[in-house]
């Protein structure tokens, strides 16, 4: 009697995974973390063809960065200051684009609503801040500054009106008249205005003999 008894209760647990007898009842696995047999289906192909961008700017440093997803997974150190470390360094060329602030979504949101073109691959930048640079520059009498200002916002912006017009005016104060002209010419046909129109007619007409 007594063996019957200790088979009847090797056989019940043996029955029994061992999480029974830690939590009643049993929990039971979402159906999404099962896994499936075969060869599991990835949302994209990892490799050189497949890359997540990832971006830093608080308004003294960028840094923009294209990590390729590898299946072996990897490390990536980004340093914005000094340090004792081998890392090679890249050195900081040109302007600091501003970050956006909640005043530039609107600008963004205008723009974007009259179909013109936004380049997803230039850094974000703030349209405010980058006038009011670009102004204290022109102030400045430092031309080359103001223009350096227009072009990081038409980087992202490549048909912002108001940035076109700036950029031909800078350009005629620089003595690039020819192509003070072209830009002009650009602007107008995104949106024309009768300042801008008058100064066009009054440049071609002197390149009439």
């Amino acid at each position: 009697m007594t063996q019957a008894l200790i088979v009847l209760l090797l056989g019940g647990c043996a029955s029994r995974a061992y999480t029974h007898y830690l939590i009643e009842p049993a929990p039971s696995a979402n159906a999404a973390l099962e896994e499936e047999e075969g060869t599991q289906v990835r949302p994209f192909a990892f490799g050189s063809t497949t890359a997540m961008k990832v971006s830093w700017n608080d308004g003294t440093v960028l840094t923009e960065v294209e990590i390729p997803l590898l299946a072996s997974g990897q490390r990536i150190v980004i340093e914005h200051t000094q340090g004792a470390t081998d890392v090679e360094r890249i050195p900081a060329t040109g302007l600091i684009p501003p970050p956006p602030t909640v005043a530039d979504s609107t600008l963004d949101e205008a723009y974007r609503e009259r179909g013109l073109r936004v380049d997803p691959d230039a850094s974000e930048v703030s349209i405010s801040a980058s006038r009011t640079r670009m102004q204290e520059a022109l102030e400045a009498g430092n031309h080359q500054l103001a223009l350096e200002w227009c072009e990081l916002v038409l980087a992202r912006y490549p048909s912002h009106p108001e940035t076109l017009r700036a950029k031909g005016s800078i350009l005629l104060l620089l003595g690039e008249r020819d192509k003070a002209i072209e830009v002009y010419e650009q602007v107008e046909e995104i949106e024309s205005d009768p300042v801008v129109r008058r100064k066009l007619d009054e440049l071609q007409r002197e390149d009439v003999p």
